[in-house]
Order: structure tokens, then C-alpha cells, then sequence
């Protein structure tokens, strides 16, 4: 059995030129050996000569591979076979001879794994009297592949020499047009001499010359400018002292890594702390420059800009969560409707024990409504005047919408406040965002106390109501204190704040005529203090949850009134029926979607018409303006029904439409005084 193993020839290392096709990346050297293969005629090692010639006469190949065991052992050529049994002598003496006498002295044989080069060099040197013979291609285990002829490695190796020349004239037009490219930059170099300091002095851009140690070696106008570095002398500084502490290790081993590894240009962001200008964001774009091995650094403040950006993305995360927090609050408002309004018709027939359970059901429905209503006045406040508002009620919300955090933190909450209510006159929207924000921060400072203790003061103090959040946290230092409300000033690093939500508080108490200080000992927590206007009312908002309560006189009087229910909520649609017939006494009709009750209101003239304003298909505003324009009369006989009365679109689908609406989820009482009026109108009408 042959062997298949190779001398080690010396791999030639190809030219390298820039932009130019090296010899790897010559198609000919991708070629696939098994695709040269010509046949795969074969014979064992021991067939008598008189047999091989038989089966060369019978095919138009020159060479059949001879095998031992399944295993390629040589290569038996025709004309070995044809010279040994040519004469009769030799026919006789040779006839019976193994194919094994007839097989060439070097035979070549290769793996597929064997480099194209590799083969083309071999083949392709051999002497003349072996130049012909085919090649065996084999596999790790000396089975055959096939026998590639010499014609299909001598066109194998012109593609390569064709490439190759390709190659090489590829080469030379890339030098040719390098040197002239090379030619057009020294003359651009020349021209541009002369403009050099022109430019760089009136770049809109600072510039700046740094070191690896980022001393400044040379700058223009603007980078002074922009670092306020109008009374600095010429002398060289360090640019690393004007970056902020947290951030100038980081800036620091940046130059270094630039300098070491000579990289490309690329640009990072950095704080610096100017006198002149305060705290400032810089986007700094850095090269490394080989010819004076210094480092050219361009400085453009985008303090604005990355404030702009970041309010653009608070937008766009706000629409996302006014989407999401109004189609939950809708259908939670959905769900929670018939809860409290059944629990309402169950009272008036259970005993009084019954009466005790669902009034535990009434408050948890009215503790949940509540959660909505914040929910959904955090994620899209409403705009208006400020109101009058107790301090108490804006921390109750607070604590209640932060009661998983505060849990979660292991944090102890003790809220302290005067028997009487203290009112301001505040937006509390707005209010409600101040005190959260310094709850969410008090948290962020206890992080690592072991036992974290909040405490919310609320008192007078003179025409002021003061709301204090103490914390027993890590405390501000004293260097810092002052400047805690400035714009994108923070302490927790970038992954946890922007820097703005102080700033943003102090802006939005200023706004409501008031003012948020703070008082604070490192490593001893801090106090913040929200001192408002006290308010000249107190006047108190009544609840939405009295209780209803039946009048037999009412029921008997609206008896009989024929009243329309249009919603798609089964279970809202339910109770609306049986509210409407078995508290009020009237006989009711009900629609699933506008389209069934635009068809019943054009046959029947009801005294009442309760619709939902989101519907599919034909929604509540539609509804009532296909009805209306039908049957004028039903204009002042609608009430509409929603479980988002917040949402922005509201008014414009309730546009023109002089129509009651009641926000979901809503009481017996509430619809009584909404419908009521319509009914006793009604009782006089034919």
C-alpha cells in the first residue's frame, strides 16, 4: 500500500501590497480536487495482465488505479501492459503476470486535503518519461477517490498563471495610481501648508493636542472657548484634571489604550467640570497622529443636544405608556363597573351580614379605581390650574404606589402629620411627581444601610405647608450639596439617573410658588423640605362612592320607560339592564355594538340611551351622531359610559356631542343623577 504522506516543501509566503488580491485569494487554489477527477477504474493488485488488457482494450483510459484490500496500491498503466504482452513471446511469458508488474515506478497520489499548489508542482515537475501518468486521489485511508490526468492539472495550473498575471497587473495598477495618488497628496500637502493655522484657528470644533497622559501641547480658540480657558496661560496642562472625579480614570485609560494601540479615530463622552461654565457634556473624537506620536482630540459640547434628545425620548417613552396604562385602565375600569355595581343591588337584599361583605368588596373596588385614576394621572397628567390638595392624601398615594419598592427595599416608612389636614394650593399631578421622586431617592441612598428608616413629615409653618422626606442614607457631601439641583448633576453614575429628576422637582415646586431645599451630613442620610403656599380654602372633594340609595317613588314614576343599553362588555351590559330595570323600573333593550343599536333607536323612540364610547365597528360619538341625525329628538337622551374618561382623544370623539358621561367603574348614585334627569323628562312626554 502506498503511502500518502508528503515531503514537507516550504510554504512561499506571497508579496504583500496594499489593496492588492494576494495568491490565497486566487480562485484556481479554491479548486476542489474531487472536481478534477476523470474516472475511477480500477483492478486489484494480483489480476493476471491478460484481464487488464482486455479491459484497457475495452475503455479509452491510460491508467487504472491497482488495489490491495480495498486500498489503493499503485497505478497500472496501458502502456506498461500493452509493451509486456505485445510479441508472442511476451504474451505467453507475461500473460497470467499480477497487474502489480505493469504499474508505473513513482506513482503520485494525493489526499483532498492537499494543496492545489502543492499538486501542480509535483505533478507537473516530473521528468518526461512520467509527465503523463495520472494522479491518484485517495482518502485518509488510501480508498479511492479517482484519477485526475495530467491535461486537467495542466489547465488547472494556466488559470493559475492566468490569474496570477492578473493579479500582478492588478498590483501594478494600484501602485501606478497609489504613486499617483501619493503625487496629488504631496501637492494637496503643499497648497494646504500655508492654510493650516487658518483653519485650524476658525474650526468650529475645539482642537486640541493631546499626549498620553492627556497634557495639553496645543489647542485652538474654540476648544478655549469651550473649556474657558480665556486667562490660561500658554503653558501646557492637563485635560484629565478638568474631567469630572467619577469619569477621569475612564478618560484617563482611554488615551492610554489609544496611545498604545495606535488605534483609528473613534469618539466617547465626558463630564467636565468647568468654573467658568459648570458641569458640561463633551463628545470628544480622537486620532492618534504617528508622524509626532500625539493624540488629536475635537471638542463639541452637546450638553443642549443630549438634552433635547432626551426629552424627545421621554416623549416617545411617554406615548408608549400613555398607550399601555389607558388600554389597562379601560379594562380594568370594564371589570371593576359590574363588581361594584352588582355589590350595589346585592346590598339591597342581604341581611346585614351580607351588607358588611359587600361593603368590603365597594371599598376594594374603590381602592382600585383609585390606583387607576393615579396610574393614569402619573403617565399623563392633566394641564391646569393648581387646586387645593392635602398633603397627606398626595404621601397616601405616594406610599400606595410605592409599596412594592418600599417593600422590596425592607424599608421602614413612618409618615408624621398634624391631626388637622395641611392644604396648599398645588397642582397635584405635579406634586404627586415631586414627592415620588425624593421617596425613590431616599431609597437609592439606603441601598447599603442595613436598616433603612424613611420618614415623611407634613406641618405648617407660618403661611407655608412644609412636607419633609428624611432619610438615614449615605448622605451628600458637603462639596456637592450645592450644586445637587443642578441639570444633569447626579451621583448614582449612568445607569441609574440622568441627573435631571432633582432639578426637575425644584423647577416644578418653584412653578407652584414654592421652594425644595435640602439639608444633609455624609454618611448621616439627608432632608429634603417641600415648602408650598398654604391654601385659602378647605374646601374638601366630595367622594365618588355615596352610597345610592332606592326611592320607591322614583322606581314607580320611571316605571314602564322603555331604555336602550349599548355596550360590548357582556358584564357591563348585564348589570347596566338589570340596574336600570330593577332599580329604576324600567324596561330595557340591549345592543352589542352601535350597528344593533342604531337599528333598534330607528324603530323604538326611547326615553333613554346608555352607550359605551369605544366599541368596535360603530363606536359610541358615531352612534350618536347617525341616531340624532335620524331621530333629533334622541340628542338629549343620551348618557355615555367610558373606562378611560383621561384619554386625550376622549374630546375630540365627544366633540359637538352635548352628552353626560360617566367614567367607569361608577356607582348606583352616579347613574341616578346622570340618567335621572333624562327619565323624569321623559315621564311627561306621550
Amino acid at each position: 500500500m502506498l503511502s500518502t504522506t508528503e515531503p514537507e516543501v516550504p510554504a512561499v509566503q506571497p508579496p504583500r501590497s496594499n489593496g492588492v488580491r494576494t495568491s490565497t485569494e486566487l480562485k484556481a487554489e479554491q479548486t476542489k480536487l474531487e472536481s478534477l477527477v476523470h474516472h475511477q477504474r480500477c483492478c486489484p493488485h494480483d489480476q493476471p495482465l491478460e484481464e487488464v488488457q482486455r479491459l484497457f482494450r475495452e475503455s479509452t483510459v491510460d491508467y487504472f488505479a491497482l488495489e490491495r484490500d480495498g486500498r489503493v496500491s499503485g497505478i497500472c498503466a496501458r502502456s506498461r501492459v500493452g509493451f509486456m504482452l505485445g510479441s508472442r513471446f511476451g504474451f505467453s511469458l507475461n500473460s497470467r503476470t499480477p497487474a502489480s508488474a505493469a504499474q508505473v515506478a513513482h506513482p503520485l497520489v494525493f489526499t483532498p486535503n492537499t494543496s492545489v499548489r502543492r499538486i501542480l508542482d509535483r505533478a507537473l515537475s516530473r521528468p518526461a518519461d512520467e509527465f503523463h501518468e495520472d494522479v491518484l486521489l485517495v482518502d485518509d485511508e488510501s480508498r479511492l477517490i479517482g484519477l485526475i490526468p495530467t491535461q486537467a492539472l495542466a489547465r488547472l495550473q494556466s488559470q493559475l498563471v492566468e490569474e496570477q498575471l492578473g493579479a500582478l497587473k492588478e498590483r501594478h495598477e494600484t501602485e501606478h495610481r497609489q504613486n499617483l495618488e501619493l503625487f496629488q497628496a504631496n501637492q494637496a500637502l503643499r497648497q494646504t501648508q500655508g492654510l493650516y493655522r487658518v483653519l485650524f484657528e476658525s474650526n468650529a470644533a475645539g482642537v486640541a493636542l493631546l499626549d498620553a497622559r492627556g497634557e495639553v501641547q496645543g489647542h485652538n480658540r474654540r476648544f478655549s472657548e469651550l473649556l474657558g480657558l480665556a486667562a490660561e496661560s500658554g503653558e501646557p496642562f492637563s485635560l484629565v484634571d478638568r474631567v469630572t472625579e467619577e469619569e477621569r480614570r475612564g478618560f484617563g485609560q482611554w488615551l492610554s489604550e489609544l496611545d498604545r494601540d495606535r488605534g483609528s479615530a473613534h469618539a466617547r463622552e465626558f463630564h467636565f467640570d468647568l468654573d467658568a461654565r459648570g458641569r458640561r457634556l463633551m463628545r470628544i473624537s480622537v486620532g492618534y497622529i504617528p508622524e509626532t506620536s500625539q493624540i488629536s482630540a475635537c471638542f463639541d459640547d452637546v450638553t443642549e443636544q443630549r438634552m433635547i434628545e432626551q426629552h424627545l425620548q421621554k416623549q416617545e417613552k411617554q406615548q408608549m405608556l400613555d398607550t399601555l396604562v389607558g388600554g389597562i385602565a379601560h379594562e380594568l375600569n370594564n371589570k371593576l363597573t359590574p363588581v361594584l355595581g352588582f355589590a350595589e343591588l346585592l346590598e339591597l337584599q342581604v341581611d346585614e351580614r351580607g351588607r358588611g361583605y359587600l361593603g368590603y368588596i365597594g371599598k376594594s373596588v374603590e381602592e382600585a379605581a383609585r390606583i387607576i385614576r393615579q396610574l393614569l394621572q402619573l403617565s399623563k397628567p392633566q394641564i391646569g390650574a393648581p387646586e387645593v390638595v392635602s398633603l397627606a392624601t398626595i404621601v397616601g398615594d405616594v406610599v400606595t404606589m410605592l409599596k412594592f419598592q418600599l417593600q422590596e427595599a425592607r424599608t421602614v416608612v413612618r409618615t408624621l402629620a398634624p391631626p388637622e389636614p395641611v392644604r396648599v394650593f398645588a397642582d397635584p399631578a405635579q406634586l404627586k411627581q415631586v414627592v415620588m421622586n425624593l421617596v425613590i431617592n431616599a431609597l437609592h441612598a439606603m441601598e447599603d444601610v442595613p436598616r433603612p428608616r424613611l420618614e415623611i413629615t407634613i406641618n405648617r409653618q407660618g403661611a407655608s405647608g412644609r412636607l419633609e422626606v428624611t432619610d438615614n442614607g449615605s448622605g451628600i457631601p458637603a462639596n456637592i450639596i450645592g450644586r445637587i439641583f443642578d441639570p444633569f448633576f447626579t451621583t448614582k453614575g449612568p445607569d441609574k439617573g440622568s441627573g435631571l429628576g432633582l432639578s426637575i422637582c425644584a423647577s416644578l415646586v418653584r412653578q407652584q410658588g414654592g421652594e425644595l431645599t435640602v439639608t444633609s451630613v455624609e454618611g448621616q442620610g439627608a432632608r429634603f423640605s417641600v415648602c408650598l403656599p398654604l391654601a385659602a380654602s378647605d374646601v374638601m372633594t366630595a367622594t365618588p362612592f355615596a352610597k345610592f340609595n332606592r326611592a320607591d317613588s322614583i322606581k314607580s314614576a320611571w316605571a314602564g320607560l322603555r331604555v336602550l343599553v349599548v355596550e360590548d362588555e357582556v358584564v357591563v351590559r348585564h348589570f347596566l339592564q338589570e340596574a336600570l330595570r330593577s332599580g329604576f323600573g324600567c324596561r330595557v333593550d340591549v345592543a352589542s355594538d352601535g350597528l344593533d343599536g342604531l337599528r333598534r333607536a330607528a324603530q323604538i323612540d326611547y326615553a333613554l340611551v346608555v352607550s359605551d364610547v369605544r366599541m368596535p365597528g360603530l363606536n359610541g360619538p358615531e352612534f350618536y351622531r347617525k341616531l340624532t341625525g335620524l331621530r333629533p329628538t334622541a340628542a338629549g337622551r343620551f348618557v355615555f359610559v367610558t373606562g378611560h374618561e383621561g384619554e386625550q382623544s376622549l374630546g375630540e370623539l365627544l366633540a359637538g356631542a352635548s352628552v353626560p358621561v360617566m367614567a367607569k367603574p361608577f356607582t348606583m348614585q352616579q347613574l341616578q343623577k346622570a340618567c335621572g334627569p333624562i327619565l323624569s323628562a321623559a315621564v311627561g312626554r306621550p
